[in-house]
């Protein structure tokens, strides 16, 4: 076995105090596979992922398609066994699924945790160890300690804070893969400005996991703060199934659900888009925890009006001063967050053309 071409990701997660505040408890989540070797890329990505973005077959790979499309062609490690660890403890021996990932719920005295957590922006969070025992590879993620109260801001991905042109599939794929990502004017500066002691950040996404490394470089090299990310489960079979990578909305609508139900006095404040379900999963998250919920901001995508018959819908019984659907950041900030939480700039946009 080749042991230079097996990797193993662990992704960022969080983890809350216990009621007694001596346990941690939270989860762990990771993906062990192969590089794929070139003759397999060149197979697979001619079969199915060029197909789907018309890319002539004699055409050479255009610039971030082998970067893009290079988590879709692995080997995943099946039935590997990993050992995940926190400092010098050794905790849990996990099998991979069929796709290569690994899950569990973990505890860590909190005694432990102090010595090794670190500060950014004002939160806490650990490194976890993972190890792959059938090649001795070793790697560490981010494990986000959260607090019992504070505020944490749910954000969507696409077209919220990252441009994609959901509503556009072949437009969609092509931002995807093949063109510079750019983020929404405006968005990671609010971001910045929003991060402060007791928040905490959580990015959704309908994107698969197989984009998880472009996910979090975007993240990074756009400045927003750090934090989980809950991205969904994919399997590349055939170009009708590529096309309908995107449309997850119970998957996002489960993953919202559990965080505000995990941390019961925190409140939340959501972001998202016009374009897809993103008005209807809010608004009956805002129904269901209606003391939860801070505030709902919805960039406008579709440029329906805020008093549309659709949106009137979705926000049935939610109080109209809990939720904005908006185009310009700076009123957004200047008007509604100002209100909902007291929230002020502390500096003026820096543009991110």
């Amino acid at each position: 076995m080749d042991d230079s071409r097996q990797q193993l990701i662990l992704f960022p997660t969080i983890a809350g105090l216990d009621e007694d505040q001596q346990i941690w408890q939270g989860d762990v989540h990771g993906w062990c596979y192969d590089l794929a070797r070139d003759q397999h890329f060149q197979r697979t990505t001619a079969g199915i992922l060029r197909r789907a973005l018309k890319l002539d077959r004699d055409e050479p790979d255009p610039p971030f398609f082998r970067e893009r499309v290079s988590g879709f062609v692995v080997d995943n490690g099946r039935k590997v066994i990993v050992e995940v660890g926190h400092g010098a403890t050794r905790m849990h021996l996990l099998k991979t699924k069929r796709n290569g990932h690994f899950r569990a719920s973990i505890s860590v005295p909190a005694e432990s945790i102090q010595s090794l957590s670190k500060t950014l922006h004002g939160t806490n969070k650990t490194s976890l160890a993972v190890r792959r025992t059938d090649c001795e590879l070793v790697t560490q993620g981010d494990w986000h300690l959260i607090p019992a109260q504070g505020i944490s801001i749910i954000s969507d991905i696409d077209d919220t804070i990252k441009f994609s042109n959901v509503g556009n599939k072949d437009e969609l794929l092509a931002n995807t893969f093949l063109r510079p990502f750019r983020a929404i004017e405006g968005m990671s500066e609010l971001f910045q400005r929003l991060a402060a002691p007791d928040r905490s950040f959580h990015y959704i996404s309908a994107s698969p996991w197989q984009l998880y490394e472009t996910v979090l470089q975007f993240l990074s090299e756009n400045h927003f703060p750090e934090g989980s990310i809950y991205l969904r489960k994919f399997d590349l079979k055939d170009v009708t199934i590529l096309k309908k990578i995107f449309p997850a909305h119970k998957k996002k609508q489960k993953v919202i659900d559990r965080l505000i139900s995990q941390f019961p006095q925190r409140r939340f404040l959501l972001f998202g888009d016009t374009g897809e379900r993103d008005a209807d999963i809010y608004g009956e998250m805002a129904r269901k925890y209606p003391d939860q919920i801070l505030g709902i901001c919805l960039r406008n995508v579709t440029y329906d009006s805020p008093d549309s018959l659709r949106f009137r819908r979705s926000f049935v019984n939610v109080p109209s001063r809990k939720w904005i659907i908006f185009e310009d950041v700076m009123r957004l900030e200047s008007q509604f967050l100002t209100e909902i939480m007291g929230f002020q700039a502390q500096q003026p946009f820096v543009s991110t053309e």
